[in-house]
């Protein structure tokens, strides 16, 4: 058998594989997170307790570095050369983690809000309106507490809401499992809009159909925040759209420009029983053919409450009060939500640890829920900062072609050196160059 020409042997020297983590120690330096994490969060019962940060830093850097769950703590504890890079004299095990979220619990999520509201201004910049997108998601858990979900599952049935405009959690309402998607959302929009930093307002909204409510349309029209919203097919607008003439259909415009054959799109006026607006609703409908016609017969789900077949064709709309944008182009405009929510959602679970809670306590995995939503938002502030080729990178490749870098470190003197191939300190070089003109942009 071939064997490769190696010999393993042990060094001395301090080296690390995880040398880009000092980005994110930069940019958190830069923005002052640790002096204001220390001043938002509840300060330890006595003198020999960590403070706040030493708690809340460790967690950025594990979920930045990849970690899933509590116990991965322990790889950025054993990496000395890291921790003598950054400046980093502790850092907690698993089970004192565990315990600080407990203790802290729901008093750490409002600290949190605080926190992000600091991290929100800065990627906003001088932009004072939002689009707001919400949505409920999945955590699936075994936990014994767990609830039953309608995915049947056990787990939990967290609320999110976005920011459109940069991509980052607003804000965050951890719940139940059994806790219905469409539960209090207008609670959980003006939530959101308490979230937001100072002189900066909500002026559009997107949600999907367990937002279609009286109030939360009442209340945009009273305020003319500009919304689309999934429409649920009740009876009176089912009963619309078998009346409409075949003259009235246009077909939907694509982002390129040109006209799509087998879809189309048609303009009603409709209101909801015991609301106090009218508004507009765009019908979308959609020519079923092929493997899309098949797909439909195996699986009677895929016509819920928002979706109807009638003959060959499918069926849904939305809700709106933007008149003045063209049918093709309110359709779009929704759609634009599933990039900016329902994929970053995908993202704050799969990359950042959001699927999988770590404790018992409900109010303790309420408040890793907001850290991991902090993380991300960090993370999201990088990929503005970075270099334009790492735009649209998830954190997945940001971790290998950034984070992932081996180092040597040196201590001479008083200053500490850090030792990598040309290449990768010409990438962090660039990169460090970006962060610090950030930090001294007024």
């Amino acid at each position: 058998m071939n064997i490769l020409p190696y010999k393993l042997s042990t060094t001395n020297d301090l080296l690390t594989s995880r040398a880009g983590l000092i980005i994110i120690a930069q940019l958190m330096q830069s923005i002052g997170f640790t002096d204001l994490v220390d001043q938002c969060f509840p300060a330890p019962g006595s003198n020999r307790g960590f403070k706040p940060s030493v708690f809340v830093n460790s967690m950025m850097l594990m979920l930045h570095e990849g970690g899933s769950c509590l116990d991965d703590l322990r790889y950025i504890r054993h990496d000395k050369a890291l921790l003598q890079l950054l400046g980093i004299t502790s850092i907690p095990q698993a089970d004192s983690m565990g315990d600080w979220l407990r203790r802290v619990g729901y008093r750490g999520i409002n600290a949190t809000t605080e926190v992000n509201k600091h991290i929100i201004k800065l990627a906003l910049h001088n932009c004072s309106s939002i689009t707001l997108d919400i949505d409920a998601t999945l955590s699936a858990s075994k936990n014994k507490l767990a609830k039953w979900t309608y995915k049947k599952c056990t787990g939990y049935m967290p609320m999110v809401g976005h920011i459109a405009e940069t991509s980052q959690v607003l804000a965050t309402e951890f719940r139940e499992g059994n806790v219905s998607p469409n539960t209090d959302n207008l609670g959980f929009i003006h939530q959101c809009e308490t979230a937001l930093p100072e002189g900066v307002n909500m002026a559009k909204l997107r949600i999907d159909a367990a937002g279609y409510q009286v109030a939360i349309i009442d209340e945009c029209m009273d305020r003319t925040i500009q919304f689309a919203i999934r429409a649920k097919m009740n009876k009176p607008l089912k009963k619309m759209i078998e009346h409409l003439p075949k003259t009235k259909w246009q077909p939907l415009v694509g982002k390129d420009g040109k006209e799509m054959s087998e879809e189309s799109t048609c303009r009603l006026v409709h209101s909801m029983e015991s609301s106090q607006h009218a508004f507009t609703v765009i019908v979308q409908r959609r020519k079923i053919s092929g493997q899309l016609s098949l797909d439909l017969h195996d699986d009677e789900q895929a016509l819920s409450e928002e979706v109807i077949q009638q003959g060959a064709y499918l069926y849904r709309a939305i809700a709106t009060n933007r008149n003045k944008l063209t049918d093709s182009e309110i359709v779009h405009w929704y759609n634009q939500r599933a990039e900016t929510s329902e994929n970053r959602i995908k993202e704050l679970k799969q990359d950042f640890g959001a699927d999988r809670m770590p404790c018992s306590d409900f109010a303790a995995n309420s408040l890793y829920f907001a850290l991991c939503a902090l993380a991300y938002n960090l993370f999201a502030l990088i990929r503005h900062l970075l270099p334009v080729r790492f735009a649209s990178c998830r954190a997945k490749t940001i971790r290998y072609r950034l984070y992932a870098l081996a180092g040597k470190v040196i201590k001479h003197g008083r200053m500490i050196y850090l030792k990598l191939q040309a290449a990768h300190k010409q990438l962090l070089d660039e990169v460090l160059i970006l962060l610090n003109n950030f930090a001294q942009a007024p």
